[in-house]
Parts: C-alpha cells; sequence; structure tokens
C-alpha cells in the first residue's frame, strides 16, 4: 500500500510540473523557458535623426526586458542593440544618422539570459536634411581706418550637433585673408575684417552653413571705416626667435617689436607666417611673442611683419629656420 502511495505522489508531482522524459532519458520541461516574442512592431514618426517605435508586449512569470536591434543599411557602424524596461512597449530611437535604411526587430530577454523569438521586422529610413540654420542677424562696428568688426547671433539647427560653420563676404566677394576672430558676447560670434582702404565704405555678409552645406545668409550690413593720411609703414620686426617648442608642431617665437611713425607700439599688430602662408590664428598687437602652428614636417620658415592702425604692413623680418614633427 505504501509503495502505491509513493507511486501515485510522484505521478501527481510530475504531472503538476509537466515534466515528460525525452525517448533518450533526458528531462525535458514543457513550460516556456523565455518570454514570449513581442508582436505588431510598428514604425512611427520618423526624422532626420530618429525613428519611433511600437509593439504588442510579451508574457512571462518572470523579471524580463526587451531587445530592440536596428541593422543600419546604410552605414554598418551604427548598428546598435538598445535595451527597454519591460513596462515600455512603445521607444524613440535618438541620434541616428542622416538619411540612413535600418531593419529594426524586438526580442524580449528575462533575467537568466533566456531570450524569445524576434518579433516582425519592420523597415524605416531616416530624412535628409534639407533646413537650412536659422538666420545669423549681422552687426558691423569701425575699429578704425583699416578694420571693421563683424558680429551676429549664434545660427541653431534643427538637427543636433550639425551647426555650423561661417563664410564671409564683402561687397559679395568672399573674405579668405585678413580675418582675426574676436571676443564676442555669449551666444554671439564675431570677426575682424583687417587691411580695408581707409574712408572706403563696405557691405558685409556672413553665411551660416549646417554640416549638410543648408545655408542661410544673414542681412547685408554697410559701414564706412575713418580717413587717415598716414602712408608710412612700421618698422619690420627684428631678432625673430624661437621661445619655446611646446611640442606637436605648436611654438612660442618671439621678437623685438616694431615702431611706427603715428601709432605706439601697443597698437601695432603683428602677422606671422608660416611657410609663406599667413597664420590662421588670431593676430595679436603690441606683444614681443606668440605662439603659431608649424604646417611643413619637418621644415617650417617663419617670418613676421608689423601693421599699423590704418593698415600699413611692413616688410617681413628675417626668417626663422625650424624643424617641427607632428603628434
Amino acid at each position: 500500500m505504501i509503495f502505491r502511495q509513493t507511486s501515485r505522489l510522484l505521478f501527481i508531482t510530475a504531472f503538476v510540473f509537466l515534466v515528460v522524459l525525452s525517448f533518450d532519458g533526458t528531462v525535458v520541461s514543457s513550460v516556456p523557458k523565455g518570454p514570449s516574442a513581442p508582436t505588431n512592431l510598428a514604425v512611427g514618426a520618423v526624422t532626420e535623426t530618429t525613428i519611433a517605435l511600437s509593439w504588442s508586449p510579451s508574457r512571462h512569470n518572470r523579471s524580463f526586458s526587451y531587445r530592440i536591434r536596428m541593422t543600419n543599411h546604410t552605414n554598418s557602424q551604427y548598428n546598435t542593440v538598445i535595451t527597454v524596461a519591460s513596462s515600455l512597449t512603445d521607444y524613440t530611437a535618438r541620434f541616428l544618422p542622416l538619411n540612413s535604411d535600418y531593419s529594426i526587430s524586438v526580442s524580449a530577454v528575462d533575467d537568466r539570459g533566456n531570450s524569445s523569438a524576434s518579433s516582425n521586422t519592420v523597415t524605416a529610413r531616416t530624412l535628409a536634411d534639407t533646413t537650412p540654420p536659422s538666420t545669423p542677424t549681422l552687426e558691423t562696428l569701425v575699429l578704425g581706418p583699416s578694420q571693421v568688426r563683424l558680429s551676429w547671433n549664434q545660427s541653431t539647427d534643427n538637427v543636433p550637433l550639425n551647426c555650423c560653420s561661417f563664410l564671409f563676404f564683402m561687397n559679395d566677394v568672399r573674405v579668405t585673408q585678413h580675418i582675426n576672430w574676436a571676443a564676442a558676447p555669449a551666444g554671439f560670434n564675431a570677426i575682424v575684417i583687417r587691411h580695408l582702404t581707409p574712408g572706403s565704405t563696405n557691405t558685409f555678409r556672413v553665411d551660416a552653413i549646417d554640416y549638410q552645406l543648408n545655408t542661410a545668409m544673414s542681412n547685408p550690413s554697410t559701414a564706412t571705416t575713418e580717413t587717415s593720411t598716414d602712408t608710412v609703414a612700421p618698422t619690420a620686426p627684428t631678432n625673430l626667435r624661437l621661445v619655446r617648442d611646446n611640442g606637436c608642431a605648436e611654438v612660442v617665437l618671439g621678437w623685438t617689436q616694431s615702431t611706427d611713425d603715428v601709432d605706439p607700439q601697443f597698437a601695432i599688430e603683428y602677422e606671422i607666417y608660416v611657410n609663406g602662408v599667413l597664420s590662421p590664428l588670431p593676430v595679436s598687437a603690441g606683444v614681443s611673442e606668440d605662439f603659431v602652428y608649424g604646417t611643413g614636417f619637418p621644415n617650417n620658415t617663419f617670418a613676421v611683419k608689423a601693421v599699423d592702425r590704418t593698415g600699413n604692413t611692413s616688410a617681413a623680418s628675417a626668417p626663422l629656420f625650424v624643424q617641427l614633427w607632428p603628434c
């Protein structure tokens, strides 16, 4: 009797836990090991950098989360798997590359690593960016006989981290030389246009360009420089020398300051030329040393010129030859 009761108890226990023996003797549970698959995956709103998704939930008796697998068919380096809490059945993927094709599916994974089958697969393409940045508002300020300061509010763009570079125009001709970036209040940009003709009237414009080359042109702004009768250039800087090599092709150069028949030394600016080309770094006034980057490796030739307030430019200093290496 005891043997029969024990056998019956074992049979009931096996039935309750739904355990069966396979033909080779191994124990197999008929209870699903992982969550059920999410279903009805669908694409919602799509922008230049976002894709909205929604799906019907999975079911499971354990804690689990969703895995959204996004395969980029335009550039595989943007393939990604995103983890989403089980309480959510919608998600917006953000910071995606522009104009890119994706295949997307969702699965559920429990806290033991058991995964469901994948949902249906959907496709989506982020939009191309065709919207220009916000239009900059330009103002001009005359700084003397040969310089005008341009300032404009910072442009914004519809795509995050996509804005902006700037081009500058004088009388509808692009200005590529003799530009000096200047300090400006927060939220504004500023440059100084140099070597203008004394007493001249010029119209300026700045173009804001996002990284997809969409362009917004500022308003035109006109300025007339002060007149000047000064036609004598400062003396050439002398004793050009290497003060310090900071590494990574950055050096500090020193020189003996120039003098001028009209302007004091603190008003004289210095232009540094590297291998015959004006350095794009800001031009300093009233200094006897400044830093600059070499552009030729290993051989670099430096020279310095002095410029007075009227824009008269001295002869170049004696050249300085330095061997430099990049990082």
